[in-house]
């Protein structure tokens, strides 16, 4: 076949070949970290932190599958931010409650849009927060945090100029079955006085128990002094923030394209969470232009993301920027969607650990 078919065919393969590969590798890092969590136990130690990391990694799926790269790529970030919270969770033996998204702000003009006529957001938002204050997380853990991860992924899609109908019901779908769920164990818990609930455990006692004669307090012993441990050199460990938070650029440019503000503000929120993470930003051009020149291009994307960072709160000190130019590709420059593929920032995370 030849002539213009061939050639729309053959850009229809690429664009859809180089879709799939971005959006399934980012599905594939939730996935591993969802999996490393599992394996650390965080399942059973972290039940909350760990029902809502996979609900996350679910919703980044079914966005993909309705061709939403920019959501499946923020909600995937955002698997593995959590899943690193419930690692962490496990091991500590502590969980604490994660931020839910706030309800849209009303219209100015008072009326209600077509959007918000499909679901009750008040009721599923009042709903979450009765089971937040009154110990859910305890007495129905899976449950809620299933419930937040999709309801921040109803708010998600709500906010979209055009929301896809059939995704807006079926998140409100999830989040009111799960947190229904929720608030009914959390109920029978409270009528019944439950540990999970009270805090405090029962113990049985046998009426006829006799009590133990008490027995004299040991004397206190003077305390010995622990042997001094050698002090513990901080290194930097460096690792990728993933392929999910790559932003591309227009030839030439280094402005940022109003699509990929969704996922600069899903970094914003992962480097408040951690703070004892910084980043290095490096950009990068694709072949095309002199060296020279594309080296001060690719650091002006990088300073382009850095600047919009730290004007939403992120410390300035927590950041470095690098530009590497025509070098480190990661597709194929003979094509239009491979050169713009190359035309980006990524993220690496400096993240000090205790040697």
């Amino acid at each position: 076949m030849t002539g213009p078919l061939s050639v729309l065919l053959t850009l229809i393969l690429v664009c859809g070949s180089v879709y799939a590969f971005r959006v399934t590798q980012g599905i594939d890092e939730a996935q591993r970290a969802v999996l490393k969590a599992y394996g650390v136990g965080a399942r059973d130690k972290a039940p909350y932190l760990y029902a809502k990391t996979r609900g996350y990694k679910e919703v980044s799926a079914i966005l993909a599958s309705e061709a939403d790269d920019v959501g499946s790529r923020v909600f995937a970030i955002r698997t593995m931010n959590y899943a690193s919270k419930a690692i962490s969770a496990a091991f500590k033996g502590v969980e604490e409650l994660t931020p839910i998204e706030p309800l849209p702000p009303p219209r100015k003009d008072g009326e209600e849009e077509e959007r918000f006529q499909l679901v009750d957001l008040k009721d599923i938002k009042n709903r979450l927060d009765f089971l937040r204050e009154n110990r859910g997380k305890y007495c129905s853990p899976r449950e809620l945090g299933r419930a937040e991860a999709f309801y921040d992924a109803l708010i998600y899609e709500l906010g979209k100029e055009e929301p896809n109908s059939a995704l807006v019901l079926r998140f409100y779908n999830e989040v009111s079955t799960e947190s229904k769920v929720a608030e009914s164990k959390l109920r029978v818990a409270m009528a019944n006085e439950l540990e999970c609930y009270t805090g405090r455990k029962f113990v049985f006692k046998p009426p006829e128990a006799k009590r133990e004669e008490e027995k004299p307090a040991p004397e206190p012993q003077p305390p010995q002094e622990k042997p001094r441990q050698p002090e513990k050199k901080a290194r930097l460990v460096e690792e990728p923030l993933k392929i999910t938070a790559r932003i591309h650029f227009d030839f030439d440019r280094y402005n940022i394209k109003e699509e990929y503000i969704p996922i600069l503000n899903e970094v914003v929120k992962t480097l408040k969470e951690n703070p004892f993470v910084k980043i290095r930003i490096e950009g990068f051009t694709d072949i095309i232009g002199p060296k020279d020149y594309n080296v001060k291009l690719a650091r002006k994307r990088a300073e382009a993301v850095k600047k919009y960072l730290v004007k939403h709160g992120v410390p300035e000190d927590k950041i470095e920027i690098v530009g590497f130019g025509k070098e480190r590709f990661i597709a194929t420059n003979k094509t239009r969607i491979g050169r713009l593929t190359n035309r980006r920032v990524e993220f690496i995370v400096l993240r000090v650990e205790e040697e």
